[in-house]
């Protein structure tokens, strides 16, 4: 009876130690830093798919599905561009720093995407560029403090 128990318990143990051994492997992975390049980049892709053409159709310049049409082709571009923008928020690991950093990506991107898509119309322009300055600031804030490196654990 006495070897049964010892031998669960030398289970019980070599579990725990398998366990602990895949979860350091896992970690070692830099798991944030790639949740953070894929948050950026779906943003980016939720941006020309989703924020712009409903910007755009409440202004009245088009309905939703024909801006959706007009920004497909920039989809591909602002999930790279919105990638990096979140791997560099998740890198400062601050807040205030990741709302300007993507706060700044959404401007830029979006004022040259609707700029591309539609030319001289200023106003579509400034409203877009409007439109991804705030989705950029507030996806920016939430992926640098949900996933931002932690520069205080690291030091202790």
């Amino acid at each position: 009876m006495t070897a049964k128990v010892d031998l669960m318990r030398g289970r019980m143990n070599m579990i725990k130690r398998l366990n602990n051994y895949i979860m350091s492997k896992i970690m070692g992975i830099r798991l944030r830093g790639v949740g953070a390049v894929f948050l950026g980049g779906f943003a980016g892709l939720s941006l020309t798919s989703t924020v712009l053409p409903t910007a755009i159709s409440v202004v009245g310049f088009t309905d939703d599905f024909s801006a959706r049409l007009d920004l497909a082709g920039f989809a591909v571009y602002a999930f790279m561009v919105w990638a990096f923008g979140g791997w560099a928020c998740q890198r400062r690991g601050s807040a205030q720093a990741g709302a300007i950093i993507l706060g700044l990506t959404g401007l830029v991107s979006a004022g040259v995407f609707a700029g591309l898509a539609y030319g001289a119309a200023q106003e579509v322009v400034l409203l877009c560029a409007a439109a991804g300055l705030a989705y950029g600031t507030i996806g920016g804030l939430l992926i640098a403090i949900a996933l931002g490196e932690n520069k205080g654990a690291a030091a202790d």
